[in-house]
């Protein structure tokens, strides 16, 4: 605790220094506040305390916080002594609220009418976050007590506060501006409770939290005075955060001045603190007169302070992720690898972790980050499939269930065609298309690949094993060829896998902890992986980086689901408006485009293309694509400054095609007949109910080829080069993401983390600069109450319970279903590699 010379000491200080003629100052005027808060900002305090300092910033608290705060002062005139409990959190869409009790016990020092009478008062406040910059809040309170003169008492605070920056805050408070008790006491000029108005200015200069500089001016209407103040808080690393203040009444006149001062510390242990410190200044009565204080917490938020001890954690997986949770398991992977007190991350799969190989390289990636910063990574095998044993090639160990295995036996894909199933219930698909690698309309005209086809799809599958074999051998130490062997003698149980060394050990669930230390070589803690918040160390707005998801097949309009297939649908206007919102924000430095699509409507396209260079012209825009960024998912992509794939992103298919669904003759077969009046002949050239005619045939391959001559002009203009180099890849080539960089389709191979650094150096932005994610994904109270039950709007079928062959059949019949007639696409057809297609879970 705080000794007892300290504070004695201090008020010298303050004396010496601030007061020379002190003795004759006057102490502040007694009035029914409330427990204070020492060395805290009203301009920068960001915790429960702002209750009664400024209700608007309780709009900037990270989580749930519980604090009490304690005052002894038995020997001073200072009536705010006692206790204090408040309660805040934030609850929903920028608003949070509170709850405080102060229980004050004036010292029998107090003058009248406060001496020795009790009371208490209830705060309860709301605070709303209009933007970074902009907080607004408000409180009321009510006093009870046995004294008429404190019992009773209702007041009204509001305030607001504009954070210009990570440097600067401002803030303005009307504390009790209804003026809960205007009348003076007798023989009194003041009364027991009058209006404050506070000015705040916080600066922090080094834009973090590490120091912070606070002045106020506060003026009390009720004895027309005022008082200034400034306070200082600064982080002390490993322990917590020391901080203090001096309020001055009287500032010209040296007979009358009046000072209060305080300096304390607090130690932060996690989400736990406590800590206290001392009141002194001849405020309080006389230049002798001392106090202190003490105060403790917890929050929902970890603090800065001791570090806790050095651990193992464990992320257990029992479902894909799909795009955007993909992310946040890489990104919750990158900050583990800064993370100084984790010397172990085991990922515990009972799921595939990516639904491609493109994603299961980015997840390796981030597993050898994890151990180039010297963490130790363990795996955990079930019933492996083959993302999985690609993406573990890259931890230090891997175990398995002893009675579990690996389901690894080589590569396929499968490819439908449907054009016998359509013929047989009267349905003819009548495609044009622009280049014979353009293979999505064989699925409905051919009963077979064509030969071009075949030979693509065969070199798409050769492409993949290849890399597969490299990580293999890279990673795992087995050559290519040998890897080749032990392929096709696969699928293997868990002592067929330790012996072809795709694993190295075994382990039930119940021994992840002893193998985790095994690896680390000494006993640590381990537990499960829990998402912690922490105390900000920035306020204000911060330079940013957005990262702007086309994730799904692209259409025109607003996006949208099908749920019963789990096919996401980006509409061009949606992302449109994202694109312009991220072109106007000022804070937005910087634009990542994550496309996981392969295509979809030409004109869709063509208004993301537009808006994204648009985009580009004012900010650097860099595209990272995952699994796939094929056909028009390659079109938006052609505006970028830097292009990145992964090894096995597929992308590329640059084509046109054109079609419809005839369905007269199965129309005819139940019964029904269809007269059409026109006006020309090609009137009804886009009906379901007939086929093209030779001259339409003619006509839309004319119609395509314009369109077709669109998009190589679209990426010749941003890959720089000439239409006929375009072409010459184009033709609905699909490429391999290696192959497109040598085609000089993409700029370089890496993932996300590769795209995000890039981001951070064009736009000179420090390496945790925040990511804000767009289209922003909007939740409604429905959805918000039903959440808090433990449930999910919409729920009914999944895709999940689906059979395997089911789901791909009816992804593969999809695109017939998802565009209207007469619309030109610019699409790739869905090929899963291998029948072990993970199931995507996004828990958006």
């Amino acid at each position: 605790m705080i000794s007892p010379s300290l504070p004695r000491l201090g008020a010298v200080v303050v004396a010496l220094v601030l007061a020379p003629s002190i003795a004759s100052a006057d102490p502040f005027p007694p009035r029914a506040e409330r427990i204070l808060s020492p060395g805290r900002s009203a301009a920068g305090e960001d915790s429960a305390e702002a209750l009664v300092l400024n209700p608007a910033n309780l709009a900037n608290l990270p989580g749930g916080e519980f604090r009490w705060t304690g005052v002894r002062c038995p020997d001073t005139r200072h009536v705010g002594c006692g206790h204090a409990f408040e309660l805040a959190t934030p609850v929903i869409w920028g608003i949070s609220t509170g709850l405080r009790v102060d229980y004050v016990i004036p010292p029998a020092a107090a003058t009248f009418p406060f001496a020795g009478r009790d009371y208490t008062w209830i705060t309860w406040g709301l605070g709303y976050k209009l933007s970074e910059r902009i907080q607004l809040g408000g409180s009321i309170q009510w006093s009870y007590s046995g004294n008429p003169y404190t019992d009773d008492l209702f007041g009204i605070t509001a305030g607001a506060t504009y954070r210009m920056n990570t440097h600067f805050g401002l803030a303005v408070v009307a504390h009790d501006f209804n003026g809960p008790s205007s009348q003076n006491l007798p023989f009194r000029d003041y009364p027991v409770l009058d209006r404050t108005f506070v000015g705040a200015a916080v600066f922090r200069p080094t834009g973090r939290r590490d120091i912070e500089l606070g002045v106020e001016g506060r003026y009390l209407d009720g004895i027309d005075q005022a008082r200034p103040r400034a306070n200082l808080g600064i982080d002390i690393p490993g322990v917590g955060r020391i901080r203090g203040d001096i309020e001055v009444q009287n500032i010209g006149n040296d007979s009358r001045r009046g000072i209060l001062a305080t300096a304390g510390a607090e130690i932060y242990f996690n989400q736990f603190s406590a800590g206290g410190g001392a009141l002194f200044g001849n405020a309080l009565g006389d230049v002798h007169s001392v106090g202190q204080y003490a105060t403790a917490s917890i929050t929902a938020y970890r603090l800065p302070g001791v570090p806790r001890p050095e651990r193992a954690v464990y992320i257990r997986m029992e479902s894909t992720p799909g795009t955007r949770s993909h992310v946040r398991l890489l990104r919750r992977l990158w900050n583990l690898a800064e993370d100084k007190e984790i010397k172990a991350v085991t990922m515990v799969l009972r799921a595939e972790p990516a639904t491609s190989f493109a994603h299961a390289e980015e997840v390796a990636d981030a597993f050898r980050v994890l151990r180039a910063h010297g963490k130790k990574v363990v795996c955990s095998f079930e019933d492996a499939g083959a993302k999985a044993l690609y993406t573990c090639a890259s931890a230090d160990r891997i175990v398995i269930n002893p009675a579990g295995g690996v389901r690894y036996s080589g590569l396929k894909t499968t490819h439908m065609y449907l054009a016998g199933l359509l013929k047989k219930i009267g349905v003819k698909a009548e495609f044009v298309r622009i280049g014979a690698h353009k293979g999505a309309p064989e699925q409905f005209m051919n009963e077979h690949a064509s030969d071009v086809a075949k030979a693509d799809q065969e070199d798409l599958l050769r492409q993949h094993e290849a890399v597969f074999a490299r990580n293999m051998a890279l990673y795992r130490n087995i050559p290519e060829d040998r890897f080749r062997e032990i392929s096709a003698k696969g699928p293997f149980v868990a002592s067929e896998a330790r012996d072809a060394k795709l694993v190295d050990g075994f382990a039930f669930d119940d021994e992840l902890e002893r193998a985790t230390q095994d690896v680390v070589g000494r006993k640590i803690g381990y537990q499960k992986l829990s998402e912690q918040k922490k105390a900000p160390k920035y306020f204000g707005p911060r330079p940013r980086i957005g990262l702007l998801y086309i994730d799904g097949d692209i259409i025109d309009g607003r996006s949208r689901t099908i749920p019963l297939l789990d096919t996401k649908l980006v509409g061009s206007y949606t992302i449109a408006e994202s694109i312009k919102q991220l072109r106007e924000d000022g804070n937005i430095k910087a634009v990542v485009l994550r496309i996981e699509s392969p295509g979809g409507s030409s004109m869709a396209s063509d208004v993301m293309w537009r808006e994204l260079k648009k985009l580009a012209e004012k900010k650097p825009l860099i595209v990272s694509m995952g699994s796939i960024a094929a056909s028009g998912g390659y079109y938006v992509a052609a505006p970028a400054k830097l292009i990145y794939a992964l090894p096995l992103t597929i992308t590329g298919s640059i084509g046109i095609f054109y079609g419809k669904a005839d369905i007269s003759e199965l129309l005819g077969k139940v019964g029904v007949n269809i007269e059409v009046r026109k006006t020309t002949s090609r009137a009804d050239a886009e009906s379901l109910y007939r086929g093209f005619t030779d001259d339409e045939r003619a006509e839309l391959n004319h119609k395509v080829r314009q369109f077709y001559d669109v998009f190589l002009d679209r990426v010749s203009q941003g890959r720089h080069m000439s239409k006929e180099q375009v072409d010459a890849v184009g033709q609905g080539r699909v490429w391999a993401g290696q192959q497109a960089l040598e085609h000089k389709l993409v700029d370089r191979m890496g993932g996300l983390r590769h795209a995000l650094e890039a981001a951070r150096q064009m736009a000179q932005l420090p390496d945790d600069a925040p990511i804000s994610e767009y289209p922003p994904l909007e939740q409604s109270l429905l959805e918000y109450v039903l959440e808090l039950a433990g449930l999910k709007a919409g729920m009914g079928i999944k895709v999940e319970d689906l059979p395997v062959s089911v789901r791909e059949v009816l992804r593969g019949v999809a695109p017939i279903t998802l565009y209207g007639d007469g619309q030109a696409l610019a699409r790739m057809e869905w090929v899963p590699l291998e029948d072990t297609v993970g199931v995507e879970t996004d828990d958006e």
